[in-house]
């Protein structure tokens, strides 16, 4: 059986032969991956895709070039041991100024002529002008080259993406065990951010808003948590620039009959749309599952804006052939995707609810990677 180092060496020997083929393709001399240090919940980070690293710093690059050699370019000198431990990349530089950097690394490995650039949509304009002005170069967007290539995490990614899963269990965790009547949202955001990143998550993109009547998801506020209080949680952990999705809902106090009858359509629809879950389905059928249960229950308007937008999404290294999980997209549905699917939805006479998970497609279906019941929790008081 083959090692993990074995594994991933070969994974990414795997995306150089691509890249070389879509470089001799477009008439490359070289590609330039960069990253301004910053993830996206919804994007691929082109320097940890293609090196393997998480990016720290303002400027993180790596060069390929035609022949499939690299150099990796990263601004802080500290960071270079966690980098060449990491990285398959032999040549990793640090360089102080960015442009003069590249400038000269290009001159010495004698890249010229049309210089695709990954990473252009997230390039700061004075970098991408400071770029330009390097002599016998000619800078080419290339982002569709890496969208037709990062379609799913790939195996190397599997551990972050369960370590990620872990930790997103833990953080809802969390708001069931430090919610206190009086504490206010952003209190409790903060435990659940301390929880996930003392077990390692490095980043976060979390909603927790508490009311007895949501009408929306939004950045926790100075609101005081109350009795009766419906606390909707949206965990997005990451782990190497993987993130997963987790949404649930939290009542203070005992759960309402007409709560508990309202969070049945919910689970109702939670169900139905994993059942579309599967390779060869289109992803269009997954929206449109849930859509039939609310609309079924008498809320079809509040299917739509501005009550209600996409049903899922995908995260960033995922699902790249569709981003929103929306009735109209015709994207069919593969092995080895992942991307998150929620119910999540406005009624009238409970406010704004969420259930949500992040499935990973196998051959006959589906996995959810988190381990938190699906279902309405109450918080006793």
């Amino acid at each position: 059986m083959a090692s993990k180092s074995a594994l991933r060496t070969d994974l990414f020997k795997q995306k150089i032969d691509s890249l070389r083929k879509a470089m001799k393709r477009e008439g490359l001399s070289g590609l330039l991956f960069y990253s301004a240090g910053q993830l996206s919940l919804l994007e691929v980070n082109a320097v940890l895709w293609i090196s393997g690293v998480l990016p720290m710093g303002p400027h993180t690059a790596v060069l390929l070039r035609d022949r499939g050699e690299a150099t990796m370019v990263i601004n802080l000198s500290w960071d270079l041991g966690r980098v060449k431990e990491t990285t398959w990349i032999e040549d990793v530089r640090v360089v102080d100024r960015f442009i003069g950097g590249m400038s000269d690394i290009l001159r010495q490995q004698g890249v010229q002529g049309d210089l695709g650039i990954v990473g252009w949509a997230f390039m700061p304009a004075a970098v991408y002008q400071g770029l330009e002005g390097i002599p016998d170069v000619r800078l080419k967007p290339a982002d569709k080259l890496l969208s037709s290539l990062a379609r799913f995490p790939g195996e190397e990614a599997l551990g972050a993406v369960e370590q990620a899963a872990e930790i997103a269990d833990a953080g809802f965790s969390a708001v069931l065990e430090k919610a206190k009547l009086g504490m206010a949202e952003h209190e409790l955001a903060a435990e659940v951010e301390y929880a996930m990143r003392s077990l390692g998550a490095e980043d976060n993109f979390g909603m927790v808003t508490a009311s007895e009547h949501n009408h929306c998801t939004h950045p926790p506020a100075d609101r005081k948590i109350q009795v009766g209080d419906i606390i909707i949680a949206e965990i997005t952990p990451a782990v190497d620039g993987h993130f997963i999705q987790l949404c649930r809902t939290v009542v203070m106090g005992p759960i309402s009959p007409l709560l508990r009858e309202k969070f049945t359509i919910m689970e109702e629809a939670m169900g139905k749309s994993l059942e579309r879950v599967r390779p060869g389905s289109k992803v269009g059928a997954v929206s449109q599952a849930m859509n039939q249960v609310f609309s079924a229950y008498g809320y079809e308007k509040y299917c739509r804006p501005p009550y209600m937008r996409v049903r899922g999404h995908g995260l960033g290294f995922w699902s790249m052939p569709f981003s929103e999980i929306v009735d109209e997209n015709e994207a069919v549905i593969e092995e080895g995707m992942c991307f998150v699917v929620h119910p999540n939805q406005y009624l009238p006479e409970t406010g704004y609810l969420m259930l949500g998970d992040t499935v990973w497609v196998e051959d006959k279906g589906y996995r959810r990677l988190t381990q938190t019941p699906m279902k309405l929790f109450t918080i006793e008081i």
